[in-house]
């Protein structure tokens, strides 16, 4: 039997270029979940953009959230912890080159199957590891798995630091790379981008508008955003999100006749964002959201608690004021000063696409999944 040429055999290899000899990364992104959240949005995000570099990504959630909307990912089973999942995840793995984990709840499962495969994994960390690293067991149940990572991502450099010392891990296996931002969808917004998002959530132009954009958990505080407006008179809370805390939410509100109106999740943060005047994050714990990025881009000044990474992309990009986590008063104070003076918070449009853009972002990690993956 003839057999073909060893360069036509190297371009018709399984994982390579039809065209090239250059490898083509097979990229797996496992997600906690399908649903709308930061971490799920940036990992949408970021395969898009690798696509973009050449880069064969597939997206898959452990489970499905119940969205109204979820995300566009493959959902590999009934429950994060069920075999049925862990079999179906392993299945996956095996077709592609390098896995991600995107989060805690991943890192564990995804470690496991990498062992199992013989394949390299990624893992990013999404919040604030020293906040998570206080839970009794993190040593071993966080520390085992991320040791056998080929790469550690970490929001920002407080955050890889901590992640070395606490789990022994090597400097050279921890990579700093922030969150990022589609800044063609979330660019500097314009009178009318104003106006326009304002009438399709049927507010008045005259209103004074705050707004809360995220999860209505505890970890969120989302009844400090009551707090920050209470003591400013004629302010209007729109809030967007859902989660166990609605129902205590409405309650405070009414108690310190706040004027509220919940939208619950939304599939379109960017017209939320064009209406508001201030944007408050009161999160007793992050790593860096997205939505305080998605702010700094249309140009929405940000009342924040400083907590992970939040001060410092804050006083970095100029985007608004942070205060202690928990200081009700203070919040309070910050939120009418950017109301009374805007311009302090008013982030400069090109530091955000600089630092934070979704494809400057995508080529970094472009440049570590195909170094782990050789």
């Amino acid at each position: 039997m003839a057999r073909l040429p060893a360069e036509s055999r190297e371009r018709l290899r399984p994982g390579r270029s039809r065209l090239w000899k250059t490898p083509v990364v097979r990229v797996l992104q496992v997600m906690s979940s399908d649903d709308r959240r930061g971490a799920e949005t940036f990992a949408r995000q970021l395969g898009v953009a690798l696509r973009g570099l050449g880069l064969q990504v597939d997206d898959v959630a452990l489970a499905a959230s119940g969205a109204a909307e979820p995300q566009p990912f493959t959902v590999l089973g009934p429950g994060r912890r069920d075999p049925r999942t862990w079999a179906a995840l392993a299945r996956a793995v095996r077709g592609h080159d390098v896995v991600v984990a995107h989060g805690g709840t991943t890192l564990q499962p995804v470690a496991a199957v990498a062992l199992a495969t013989g394949r390299p994994f990624v893992y990013r960390n999404i919040g604030d590891p020293e906040f998570w690293g206080r839970n009794r067991g993190a040593g071993i149940r966080v520390g085992l798995p991320l040791r056998m990572a080929a790469a550690v991502m970490a929001l920002y450099p407080t955050a890889a630091g901590y992640l070395r010392r606490r789990y022994r891990l090597r400097p050279d296996r921890v990579v700093v790379t922030a969150n990022a931002v589609d800044t063609t969808v979330f660019r500097r917004r314009t009178e009318a981008d104003r106006t326009a998002g304002r009438t399709q959530l049927g507010l008045d132009d005259s209103d004074t508008v705050v707004g809360y954009l995220g999860a209505l958990s505890p970890e969120k505080d989302p009844l400090a955003a009551v707090d920050a407006v209470r003591d400013t008179p004629g302010v209007h809370l729109v809030v967007a999100g859902a989660g166990p805390l609605e129902g205590d939410l409405r309650r405070h509100a009414e108690r310190c006749r706040t004027r509220l109106t919940l939208l619950g999740q939304v599939t379109d943060p960017r017209s939320f964002l064009d209406a508001l005047d201030v944007l408050v994050i009161p999160s007793r714990t992050e790593g860096v959201p997205g939505t305080l990025l998605e702010a700094a881009a249309v140009g929405v000044p940000v009342a924040a608690t400083d907590v992970g990474g939040v001060g410092d992309v804050v006083r970095d990009l100029g985007a608004g004021i942070v205060v202690p986590a928990g200081d009700s008063t203070a919040l309070s104070g910050a939120t009418a000063r950017l109301l009374a003076d805007p311009s302090l918070g008013l982030a400069e449009a090109t530091a955000v696409v600089e630092r934070h853009d979704v494809d400057a972002i995508a080529r970094q990690w472009a440049d570590v999944l195909r170094s782990v993956s050789r």
